[in-house]
């Protein structure tokens, strides 16, 4: 161990494995394709990784970036960047080069570990940096996993305080390029603790991760919340409804965190193919509002709630939760244990229970800030407490419900409409799969709400009519969308939630389209 400062210790994270592995070193860590670690040789890994890092030349505060699917690889460069001070990098599969290269070069990383198949990201990137390929020899000239793991150098952890950076989510904006969220060791810790008490988790449950790790959704939520309470992990890549399934029945998985995307997709997929799953215990969808249409069917199929789950980037996981026994299906439930939930409105005041606001936190997993953006960094705290940009509301029993992302509020005519209450709408209707609102610029309204529609049946789709009849009996005139546009599917951005950017330019430029066939008309 580093004792280069007698005065600090090591921090809870950075012994995560090490207490893990002492109390049950046999029992299964993680799986993932064929291989299985126990938590002894996953700490002993772990640590190996760590001292290949210092004797690469990683000091404290380097940053160190990876390009990786869910892999052993991964986990393992996180878990020893935490041990030696270093600031871990996690870089989505799904970004494109341009923006890979813009995030390497924004941390000034020191280290880039990746497949090679990702390689042709290379040729954009004008730092200095080693380049480590993962999952095959040396592609020359870069250096190879293995080569990489047999430099030698001293297991260590270096000290440092819980303040020290350990983490830079990137978020994927709608405008610009992404920013870098940059996380402490302590606000990571409080991110995964916080995870675990909400989910009630225990060293009895298998955990099945399906997101994206690159994300705090699927690292500080699930990953690392099962590991600090000496659980098992099964680790996939977002997995297809059928292959979750038999991973679910394989391993006896208890607990599961879907995106609403993917959520819909497995319950659609259970209610064709009739199987049960006995051990599931707990199954939670977040990203999107998870649609009451869709609630109902879960509890059909599986006789209790789907708890929603609801956090942001900025600190790192959940900052509302449904309570578990005591859920208000269509709500986002609590705030999670340590949590401050302020609603504001646009002078700051704080609103009274019904009407809705701004969610403002105050929470110790917070971010530190933006990474090397200091206006952003200082627009994202108001006295003391993070602005989220989220819109809510809460009843009186203190359940929070959420409106919408504030940014993505439709104005028309100077009143507010939130895409995820049409949404919830539209969804009802029984031949409508999914759907997503976006604003469109218009010249009477300054704003007006169109629809994309994913039907149930693509032959046979609920034509304009039938649409605009169902919505009158549940929405104001106002925010009754003014087109109803089919699509195959929705896309989805880097984390797999719908890409709303996307589908808002595509609208716009649809709409000027047909008001141009108007005009010639």
């Amino acid at each position: 161990m580093d004792t280069s400062d007698s005065n600090v210790v090591p921090q809870p994270l950075q012994l995560l494995l090490e207490q893990a592995s002492a109390k049950s070193p046999q029992k299964i860590a993680i799986r993932v394709e064929g291989v299985e670690l126990s938590y002894f040789k996953l700490h002993h890994w772990v640590r190996n990784v760590a001292a290949a890092l210092v004797s690469s030349g990683i000091e404290k505060t380097d940053r160190v970036a990876w390009l990786l699917p869910n892999c052993l690889e991964a986990l393992a460069l996180t878990c020893a960047c935490y041990c030696v001070g270093a600031v871990s990098v996690p870089i989505n599969v799904r970004y494109s080069p341009k923006e890979v290269s813009y995030m390497v070069e924004k941390v000034k990383a020191k280290m880039l570990f990746l497949q090679p198949d990702a390689l042709h990201v290379i040729p954009d990137l004008s730092l200095m940096l080693e380049v480590v390929t993962v999952g095959s020899e040396m592609v020359h000239p870069h250096t190879s996993w293995s080569d990489f793991e047999q430099r030698q150098g001293p297991i260590t952890v270096r000290p440092v305080q819980s303040s020290h950076p350990a983490l830079i989510l990137f978020t994927s904006g709608s405008t610009g390029h992404p920013k870098g969220v940059l996380h402490s060791l302590g606000g990571c810790w409080a991110a995964i603790n916080t995870s675990a008490k909400a989910l009630g988790l225990g060293n009895e449950d298998v955990v099945l991760v399906g997101k994206p790790i690159t994300h705090a959704g699927g690292l500080q939520t699930q990953l690392l919340p099962a590991l600090m309470v000496g659980g098992e992990v099964v680790l996939a890549m977002t997995p297809p409804p059928a292959q979750a399934v038999e991973l679910i029945q394989r391993f006896c998985v208890t607990s599961y965190a879907m995106l609403v995307s993917s959520l819909l997709d497995f319950v659609e997929h259970l209610e064709r193919s009739q199987e049960t799953l006995t051990s599931l215990r707990r199954v939670v969808g977040s990203g999107d509002c998870v649609p009451l249409e869709l609630q109902s069917r879960f509890l059909q199929l599986f006789g209790r709630p789907v708890l929603e789950g609801c956090g942001i980037t900025e600190i790192g996981g959940y900052f509302a939760m449904q309570p578990i026994g005591k859920e208000k299906p269509g709500s986002i439930g609590l705030p999670t244990a340590g949590t401050e939930v302020r609603l504001v409105d646009d002078e700051g005041n704080d609103v009274p229970s019904g009407f809705p606001g701004e969610v403002l936190l105050r929470t110790p997993s917070a971010a530190l800030g933006y990474w090397d953006d200091p206006h952003a960094s200082a627009e994202l705290f108001q006295d003391g407490w993070l602005r989220t940009g989220d819109v809510a509301q809460r009843d009186e029993d203190g359940y929070i419900w959420f409106i919408g992302r504030r940014k993505l509020i439709i104005i028309r005519r100077g009143s507010n409409i939130a895409p995820a209450a049409v949404e919830r709408v539209l969804v009802m209707h029984p031949q409508v799969r999914s759907s997503v609102v976006v604003g469109v610029p218009d010249k009477d309204d300054g704003q007006v709400p169109v629809a994309w529609i994913v039907a149930q049946d693509s032959q046979h789709p609920p034509t304009q009519a039938m649409l605009e009849e169902h919505v009158s009996k549940h929405l104001a005139v106002y925010e009754r969308p003014v087109h109803y546009w089919f699509r195959a599917e929705l896309p989805l951005n880097s984390v797999g939630k719908f890409d709303r950017a996307f589908l808002q330019n595509e609208a716009k430029h649809k709409q000027q389209w047909t008001c141009s066939q108007l005009a010639g008309a």
